[in-house]
């Protein structure tokens, strides 16, 4: 049967791991060609190894990107064009987190957070723009902000650079769901709290979650599917645990 996602491209950055992984997986599962980016070249090829080996098909590539980079990102995006086509779906998931108090912040830590979580949606948030207005064909992003990105839950010390960056990921979804609205381009956001991953045991060791990141997955998909989701844009997800 096909799946969700059937001829549909999608690139799904900070898929070595966590959600990002989970995502590019299931995206396979629905019938995507899926192109994986990240720094970590190792665990990103094993993961994409691991997908078409399980589908019996080659539905995964491996794309080694450092998102804060321009030349890699505009690398990215033509090596997807020039395998498989222009992009349909970018899922902005690359991030990266550092506890310092804000009294100690360095600025080289503050920069590179900034570097990646927020320079980094943005370059990829472009490159997608450009394919899809000149394809004609419309399309979707899903970028990953977090309930430390919007008002209300409660904030934890030392993630001073992480929370602003979420802040500038969430703000970039609200202007890209506008600018994109004459082309059929479709900007959505999603803000987990407490997910069962390598960065939250970094960022929040106290915390524990049943939360995994095939539950993201699935959230991720539902804005990625036209069929579930063609009209939304601008929507930000929260996702509570409901655990005690």
């Amino acid at each position: 049967m096909p799946g969700a996602l059937e001829n549909k491209i999608a690139i799904v950055t900070g898929a070595s791991r966590g959600i990002g992984a989970a995502t590019a997986r299931l995206f396979a599962q629905e019938s995507a060609t899926v192109v994986l980016a990240s720094r970590s070249e190792k665990r990103l090829q094993a993961i994409a190894d691991d997908i078409n080996r399980g589908l019996k098909q080659r539905r995964a590539l491996a794309v080694p990107t450092d998102v804060s980079k321009e030349d890699q990102v505009r690398r990215l995006f033509e090596t997807t064009k020039a395998s498989f086509g222009c992009v349909d779906i970018l899922v902005n998931n690359a991030a990266v987190v550092e506890v310092r108090d804000f009294v100690d912040m360095d600025l080289q830590t503050w920069e590179e957070t900034m570097a990646v979580n927020v320079r980094g949606a943005f370059l990829c948030a472009r490159e997608a723009f450009r394919q899809m207005i000149a394809a004609g064909k419309g399309g979707a992003i899903i970028n990953m902000t977090s309930l430390s990105g919007v008002r209300g839950p409660e904030k934890f010390p030392g993630l001073s650079a992480y929370v602003v960056s979420k802040y500038g990921v969430l703000g970039l979804s609200d202007i890209l769901a506008v600018e994109g609205k004459p082309y059929n381009i479709r900007v959505n956001s999603i803000a987990p709290g407490a997910v069962d991953t390598a960065m939250l045991k970094k960022a929040a060791p106290f915390l524990s979650t049943k939360i995994k990141p095939d539950d993201i997955a699935k959230t991720i998909l539902f804005f990625a599917d036209e069929k579930q989701s063609a009209h939304i844009s601008g929507a930000n997800i929260e996702i509570f645990s409901n655990e005690s």
